[in-house]
């Protein structure tokens, strides 16, 4: 689909200014309308100049969103063909540039490729993250997911011997990464790696990793969650971690201290949900407003935590599990305050990976009461508002 079929003219170039590229990046998303239950799709521009976006509706040509400002959850790098953009509570998914300026740009450079890690692998789980990091590339995605031994895929897909073979092997993890050549990179890293011949499953086409993306969408209709919802903390690792590509050694962290992650997902916030979920802090914390934004600056990663079974005291209730597992893991993330954290608590998550209070790389449950819920809140109403809303 060109920009002359979509506008009635010729896709513009980016302009120039005195200080660089005053880039405009055209997109075509879509958004699925719970209410008529109708797919629509737009053309989304970004004048990345002065951070400001508008969307037409392709089918009306009619203005759907006028020039306003990017949202601060948001930025540049956000959209890529493959992405889920959170705008204005509604979830866009970015099916195609929308002009031949946009394409030539950041085709290559935002590449996506996926990999699935299968049962045999998932203590691995943070080396292989770390692996792929390492060499360049940012997280874009990455949940565990069940399906219920439904292996039926339909022979549409041109890999469905593969993907009945992963189901097979589930529960799984699926993670995909962006970066200029991923894919042939990522396979041929993995190949090169003691990884090689392991139940760990990368994909050599840009076929294949569509294929994969698309059956593991995160509303495939068999998909369940593998969070248990039981004696459990909730830890999340904020954006500002994800972009430093520091997702697979946070990860490598908490499994070294005897702690199991029962379940995993990536999610991005509106400001609206981040204070929702940290509303508790309201009056607490004067860095509040501060905490917010950074929940809602990017990609986060969701953790439901518990502890392993060789960690746990004999004879021990239910109740006091809940309790041991939200205070031991408070007790190894850390103060709120790096700089605390640094020269009082060494050894904590928050002083190896923290950046300020806020940026302080992971938030975790403070309260044992709080655990189940703040674990239902992102495995529980925010993935099934997801699936609702397409």
């Amino acid at each position: 689909m060109d920009a002359h079929w979509i506008y009635g003219h010729a896709a513009k170039r980016p302009s120039h200014t005195m200080e660089g590229v005053e880039q405009t990046l055209s997109f075509i998303v879509e958004w699925f309308d719970p209410h008529p239950q109708i797919c629509k799709k737009y053309v989304l521009k970004l004048h990345c100049h002065t951070n400001d976006v508008e969307m037409r509706d392709i089918q009306t040509k009619r203005t759907f969103l006028s020039k306003t400002k990017l949202p601060s959850s948001l930025d540049k790098s956000d959209f890529f063909v493959g992405a889920s953009i959170l705008l204005l509570s509604r979830d866009l998914k970015v099916i195609d540039y929308a002009d031949v300026a946009t394409r030539t740009q950041l085709e290559n450079v935002n590449e996506r490729t996926v990999c699935v890690v299968s049962p045999t692998l998932y203590d691995q789980l943070g080396n292989v993250v770390s692996l792929i990091e390492n060499a360049g590339f940012t997280l874009v995605d990455l949940h565990s997911t069940s399906h219920a031994g439904d292996d039926s895929v339909t022979d549409a897909f041109a890999t469905a011997e593969l993907l009945r073979k992963l189901l097979r092997l589930e529960p799984l993890v699926v993670m995909s990464f962006r970066g200029a050549n991923s894919i042939a990179t990522v396979y041929n890293l993995v190949q090169s790696s003691h990884y090689a011949g392991c139940d760990l499953f990368c994909f050599s086409t840009p076929e294949e990793v569509e294929d994969v993306i698309n059956f593991f969408a995160m509303d495939h209709p068999s998909r369940q969650t593998t969070a248990t919802l039981e004696e459990c903390t909730c830890c999340v690792i904020k954006p500002h971690a994800v972009r430093s590509r520091l997702v697979g050694a946070i990860l490598n962290d908490i499994v070294s201290r005897g702690f199991a992650v029962s379940a995993i997902e990536t999610f991005r916030l509106e400001r609206a949900a981040a204070a929702k979920f940290l509303e508790i802090y309201a009056g607490i914390s004067q860095d509040y407003n501060n905490m917010c934004s950074e929940l809602c600056s990017g990609t986060l990663v969701a953790l439901e935590i518990r502890l392993l079974e060789s960690k746990l005291g004999d004879g021990t209730t239910m109740i006091d599990r809940q309790e041991e597992v939200v205070e031991t893991f408070r007790v190894h993330a850390g103060p709120w305050d790096v700089e605390v954290a640094k020269e009082l608590y060494p050894d904590t998550i928050r002083a190896h990976f923290g950046k300020d209070h806020a940026r302080n790389a992971i938030h975790c449950t403070d309260l044992p009461k709080d655990g189940v819920m703040e674990c239902e809140y992102f495995f529980k109403i925010l993935t099934n508002l997801r699936v609702a809303g397409g």
